[in-house]
């Protein structure tokens, strides 16, 4: 049943859903190179005028992806050896490479929805953008047939799991290692950012 619906999803976005404006797109937001420069100007941004709280949510996502892209890639695919549509199905629409040999979960999903949950703990205001740009980077991989739903959506779960460990990991750090005032003060802009209360043990 699950298999039939994987399928189905798949298809339907891959060959239904077709137009050029569709494919421009999504190539651009399944190319990770296209984001680069972007990406450097508006961690630039924070950094410059975002104070305390951009830096601590900067490092976070950097954390984040340091831990889900290499988990995801050396551990998790090669542990499921779930290979891509586009290795096992001839009739899907390829308009660019298939890529890597496995595909379950997403790379892409995992990392965009780790980095998407720590910059919305941070900046609660800008979620729906932050969800938006998780939710078109993955459903990109789909459309292209470089992986069937299944494995965006457990990509995407496993980087909002990792992201919401590593932002209390590193709550429970800060909380122990602050006692000078440099420390301090990212602890309290940490628990302020996060909505928990500075003296919460």
């Amino acid at each position: 049943m699950l298999e039939s619906l994987d399928l189905s999803v798949l298809y339907f976005c891959n060959r239904n859903l077709v137009n050029p404006f569709f494919d421009f797109l999504f190539v651009s937001f399944s190319n990770s190179s296209v984001f680069l420069w972007p990406l450097v100007v508006m961690i630039f941004i924070l950094l410059w005028r975002g104070g305390t709280r951009a830096i601590l949510a900067v490092i976070l996502v950097i954390i984040c992806i340091a831990v889900t892209d290499p988990s995801t890639h050396y551990i998790l695919k090669k542990l499921f050896s779930r290979l891509r549509p586009c290795h096992t199905l001839d009739d899907l629409r390829m308009i660019i490479g298939c890529g890597g040999l496995y595909g379950f979960p997403s790379n892409h999903a995992a990392n965009s929805f780790a980095a998407a949950t720590v910059l919305s703990l941070f900046f609660r205001r800008y979620t729906v953008i932050f969800a938006a740009l998780a939710i078109l980077i993955s459903f990109s991989r789909v459309y292209l047939g470089k992986h069937y739903p299944t494995d965006v959506f457990m990509g995407a779960v496993w980087g909002i799991a990792a992201a919401f460990l590593i932002v209390y990991i590193t709550k429970k750090i800060l909380w122990k290692l602050s006692a000078g005032k440099y420390l301090e003060k990212y602890r309290n802009e940490f628990h302020g950012a996060l909505r928990w209360k500075t003296g919460q043990k």
